[in-house]
């Protein structure tokens, strides 16, 4: 028994001081008679003559729940409704932040919503009348469009048959010579051809007589007059023969102008008649998109999003309690922005501690064991409490291999406040 003894001090002294070397964390030795122990800050080892029957750990008392209450809104503070130490409900308000340039924000958003849902919809009801109207058009061939280029290319049609017609019949006459004008003045010209010739073979006659002695000068003016007058007839007749063969031609070129004129025309009609045509299935097709852009229009699901998120600001600008618990610290400042981590809510009824054990205990702790808690914040009030959790992986803190372990608070008056140091004795098996 004394030479188990021995050996369990020199193991406890080489442990403490491979600890203090490491990490600094030895506090110092005590030596008692007949009973020697090594006491090490955070965990403590009891070495005696009998058997181990405890371990002692140390932990830091937190809250199981605990929750921060942010805010990335980046609004002024308004009011602060809670302090440290305010004991609340879920869903009871902490703080407000200052919403009125939001409120005027979402207002904007919701007039403009409420005037583009209205534009839409006419705009959607205007294009699909419309475009039922001009379908309705070429299916019944109503179109106002066409139907002006249909008459119009008619006329040129009638036009062109006419001026066709008319140059096809001068010109025939031309060919034929059949013009009743040139025909007349051509016979006007041949009888005052005869009548003049007579006129001169008589006037011929009167002066061979007149020589003779057969007729008198009167006789010879007669004859004279009357080869005139013949000669000027036939002069008027030739001039008003060569009148109506230039009309003739010039009536034929402007017949033919006119034939070039109407086919120019009867050209161009048949090409409006087809842009008419064209287009109204152009009109169509663009009709069609102003009805698909109305439609898109409609669709205002981004600007409803926007309003929404903006609502949801406005709802987050009251911040709440997440949960049931005890106001532990209080951030926010009136007047001041409101950014990031504003408050933080704890369970104060339910609490934990932290703590862990070296490798070597492993193997008499396990979870459910009961242990004692004590505190000097608390005095000499014992708590009770449980392991519920023991890491399955060792914490890197070479060379000493620990655990991390879970100590659930199981007492049901409980005075201990989060963040105080504790004393955790666990009864071995």
């Amino acid at each position: 028994m004394k030479k188990h003894k021995i050996y369990r001090t020199i193991k406890a002294i080489v442990v403490g001081l491979v600890c203090g070397i490491a990490i600094g964390l030895l506090v110092g030795c005590t030596s008692q008679q007949g009973n020697e122990s090594l006491q090490v800050v955070g965990y403590a080892v009891e070495q005696t003559s009998a058997p181990i029957e405890s371990i002692t750990v140390s932990g830091v008392v937190e809250s199981v729940t605990s929750r921060n209450v942010y805010t990335t809104l980046g609004f002024i503070v308004d009011s602060v409704d809670v302090e440290v130490g305010d004991r609340i409900r879920q869903g009871e308000v902490l703080g407000t932040l200052d919403t009125r340039d939001l409120e005027l924000l979402i207002a904007q958003q919701e007039a403009l919503l409420e005037m583009t849902r209205r534009n839409s919809e006419i705009a959607l009801v205007d294009s699909t009348r419309m475009l039922g109207e001009a379908t309705a058009n070429i299916t019944n061939n109503t179109n106002p469009h066409i139907i002006a280029a249909e008459a119009a290319f008619t006329a040129a049609v009638q036009r062109l048959a006419d001026a066709q017609r008319s140059y096809d019949n001068a010109r025939l006459d031309y060919n034929v010579e059949s013009d009743t004008l040139v025909i007349n003045a051509e016979s006007t010209l041949d009888a005052a051809r005869v009548e003049l010739e007579a006129r001169i073979r008589g006037h011929e006659n009167a002066v061979l007589l007149q020589d003779a002695g057969a007729i008198s000068q009167y006789e010879l003016r007669l004859a004279e007059d009357a080869l005139a007058h013949a000669t000027n007839q036939y002069n008027t007749a030739s001039t008003n023969f060569d009148n109506a063969v230039t009309g003739q031609q010039r009536t034929l070129e402007q017949l033919e102008d006119l034939l070039e004129l109407a086919i120019a025309s009867h050209l161009q009609a048949q090409n409006q008649l087809s842009a008419a045509r064209v287009g109204a299935g152009q009109d169509i097709e663009r009709l069609r998109s102003s009805v698909a852009i109305a439609e898109a229009s409609a669709n205002v699901e981004s600007m409803e999003i926007t309003l929404q998120q903006l609502q949801r600001q406005l709802e987050d600008s009251t911040l709440t309690a997440p949960i049931n618990g005890t106001v532990t610290a209080v951030i926010a400042r009136e007047g001041a922005v409101g950014m990031g981590h504003l408050f933080t809510v704890e369970e104060t009824d339910n609490l934990r501690i932290i703590t862990s054990f070296r490798e070597y205990d492993l193997a008499r702790v396990h979870v459910g064991m009961p242990v004692t808690i004590t505190s000097d914040s608390t005095g000499s009030t014992v708590h009770a409490g449980q392991i519920t959790r023991i890491n399955p992986a060792a914490t890197a803190t070479s060379p000493i291999v620990e655990f991390e372990a879970e100590i659930a608070v199981t007492s049901s008056d409980i005075n201990l406040r989060i963040g105080v140091n504790t004393r955790i004795n666990i009864a071995l098996d």
